[in-house]
């Protein structure tokens, strides 16, 4: 038995110091801190979902913005700022991916090779080409405005608008057919209609030389036929041999549809179940309902002539088109809207 108790009362009394600081060691470690408090208080907020952007140098020239501005059928485009002068300009590069990749390309030399040859107030300006990382750029002015199609007009600008607009489109494709070139895809998805009032015919992707356009020795293009649902122009949407009266027979179906709100081939196919008129008194159907819109019949059978199914019984060339459509003023082709300002 042990007689001298000191040793209990010691062990005893850290027993109950131990306890205390035990118990407080557990519950600090259960305390969040008021970081933490907070924290849990704010529930987390998702993040926005951006997309990829920015600028990217290239050519030591031209800044240009990403993601593209748009995706066309043959080329991507991009909005880009010339460092050198601060204007702005868009950048196009052949579309990716695809089966036609090489095809795309060719086109697209191509339309930087036409514009090269081609200064006019209505047709888009060539500013520049070159390679970059292994990639063609086609580099042009950058038009302030939307297509004719993208305006989406609910109502007819009205027959004066829309003449004076065709009368600087025949300009443009009198001066392109001079230089032994044709458009082939002239529908108001390539007319730009300026903030300024103006008109530039655009996209020359699926331009022709004409001394080229029927020799069969050069090789198959994919592109000889061209299709635009409500602007299909016959030889083009078959295959067929065309010159420059195709040019003026999408001239024709643009003012149609500005002037009625309605697709030509549409039109055409209510009114004598085709869609082109192939005689003239199916061309005669056409403009009676052109002329029951308000147009004046001057205009009505000028345009019912232009979209005729076969080229011959359209007109020559643009200036003989621009001269049925537009009043001749001491022996020169008038722009109807000077005309009017003089009145």
């Amino acid at each position: 038995m042990i007689n001298d108790p000191t040793p209990f009362i010691i062990l005893a009394a850290l027993i109950l110091v131990a306890i205390p600081v035990t118990v407080a060691i557990v519950q600090g470690s259960r305390k969040p801190t008021a970081a933490a408090s907070k924290q849990a208080a704010t529930p987390a907020q998702p993040q926005p979902a951006t997309a990829p952007s920015g600028n990217k140098l290239i050519h030591g020239r031209y800044e240009y913005k990403t993601p593209p501005f748009k995706q066309g059928g043959m080329a991507t485009i991009w909005m880009a700022k010339e460092r050198p002068t601060g204007r702005t300009c868009i950048i196009k590069t052949p579309r990716r991916g695809t089966a036609l990749d090489n095809v795309y390309l060719d086109k697209l030399m191509l339309e930087a090779a036409y514009l090269k040859r081609l200064k006019h107030p209505n047709i888009v300006k060539y500013i520049h080409d070159f390679y970059s990382d292994s990639e063609f750029h086609l580099v042009l002015e950058y038009i302030s405005g939307e297509t004719m199609m993208a305006s989406s007009p609910r109502t007819s600008p009205g027959e004066l608008k829309v003449v004076t607009w065709a009368h600087q489109l025949l300009d443009a494709l009198y001066y392109i057919h001079t230089t032994g070139i044709i458009h082939r895809d002239v529908n108001p998805k390539n007319i730009m209609l300026c903030s300024d009032g103006s008109i530039k015919l655009i996209d020359f992707g699926t331009a022709k030389d004409l001394r080229d356009i029927n020799n069969q020795s050069l090789p198959k293009d994919p592109f000889t036929q061209i299709a635009n649902k409500g602007f299909d122009i016959p030889e083009l949407f078959m295959g067929s041999q065309s010159d420059q009266r195709c040019d003026l027979c999408g001239v024709a179906q643009t003012c149609i549809y500005l002037l009625t709100l309605r697709q030509p081939n549409e039109l055409c196919s209510s009114l004598v179940n085709t869609n082109w008129p192939r005689t003239f008194a199916e061309a005669s159907t056409i403009a009676d309902y052109i002329i029951s819109t308000g147009v004046s019949a001057r205009t009505a059978r000028c345009l019912a002539q232009g979209i005729m199914f076969a080229p011959e019984n359209r007109f020559a060339d643009a200036r003989a088109m621009q001269a049925a459509l537009c009043r001749p003023e001491n022996g020169h082709t008038a722009n109807p809207a000077e005309v009017a300002a003089k009145k």
